[in-house]
């Protein structure tokens, strides 16, 4: 039996850093950054951990995600086309730096394109 994405993210430990420093990133990013510093740190907490849960559930991981689809979480927030680019490359930034080989990294990529047209509404 082949491993799952879980499995080569490094498991629940492995979603966990990595979703922390893309949280780091969104933090510090000039595109979208500002959105995310409006948040206070119980809604940066919160946001967080869905993510952690998303990622581990829809990567195979034996967790079930708990949160709102990605339609009924964006609608309403006016997601641009640039923010969505900087958000993506906050999570390419942190694969890189966790080292994650080339295929994992291109098969989170294409996850998180799959769910593009859920996320941006102008």
């Amino acid at each position: 039996m082949s491993e799952t994405l879980y499995d080569r993210l490094g498991g629940q430990p492995g979603i966990d850093t990595l979703v922390n420093r893309i949280v780091d990133l969104h933090l510090q990013n000039e595109v979208a950054g500002p959105r995310y510093q409006a948040l206070d740190q119980e809604a940066v907490d919160h946001a967080r951990e869905k993510v952690k849960e998303f990622l581990a559930a829809g990567s195979g991981g034996p967790v079930e995600y708990t949160g709102r689809s990605m339609i009924e979480t964006h609608t309403g927030m006016n997601v641009s086309a640039a923010e969505y680019l900087a958000v993506v490359d906050d999570i390419m930034q942190a694969m890189k730096e966790m080292e994650y080989p080339g295929p994992v990294c291109n098969e989170v990529l294409g996850i998180a394109y799959s769910l593009k047209g859920e996320i941006v509404h102008l």
